[in-house]
């Protein structure tokens, strides 16, 4: 499922994980099991795909190494 972020751009999406990723929600709108989080709530070895929402004008991933860095790309 592709989650949601409220960031314009991939860039600037990019931007706020690496600047202060407990401030970046990510919203995973399921039926099943709908949830939410900080990015810097990410377990080692998750990964998640992240859209703007409505438009879908990007895509990105973003996860947590197994060191515990965080990543966009």
């Amino acid at each position: 499922m592709t989650c949601i972020v409220d960031y314009k751009t991939k860039k600037a999406f990019r931007e706020a994980v690496m600047a202060d990723p407990g401030k970046v929600w990510i919203d995973d709108p399921s039926i099943f099991r709908p949830w939410t989080k900080a990015a810097v709530d990410l377990e080692s070895g998750e990964e998640v795909v992240v859209t703007n929402h409505p438009k879908r004008s990007w895509f990105a991933q973003v996860g947590r190494k197994r060191d515990g860095t965080l990543y966009v790309k």
